[in-house]
């Protein structure tokens, strides 16, 4: 099991979408959640959710619980892959809200 990451919540790793031949070391927040789900008063983040990194670039959420879903999708937790411009893992989440499966 796993805490529950929501509107808000970090996540860390790298972009590859600037000028530089190399990714540049990253961190940001998931910015689209559920609209009618929460969790810890925030919304529940869920599959193809999007991140935005400091520098303005995007990512998505591209793993989740496969047994806990929110409107048809599996709920995002704290270790869920980002990937797009953004790579890396969700590092932050409810911890008053464990996702299984």
């Amino acid at each position: 099991m796993a805490s529950s990451s929501r509107l808000g919540d970090e996540w860390i790793g790298i972009c590859c979408c600037h000028n530089d031949p190399t990714c540049v070391s990253m961190g940001g927040f998931i910015m689209t959640c559920s609209p009618d789900a929460k969790s810890g008063g925030q919304g529940q983040s869920t599959l193809i959710d999007t991140t935005i990194g400091w520098c303005g670039h995007t990512g998505t959420v591209v793993t989740s619980s496969l047994k806990s879903k929110t409107n048809g999708l599996g709920k995002a937790r704290i270790g869920e892959t980002v990937t797009g411009c953004n790579i890396g893992i969700v590092v932050d989440g409810n911890p008053k809200h464990d996702v299984g499966g």
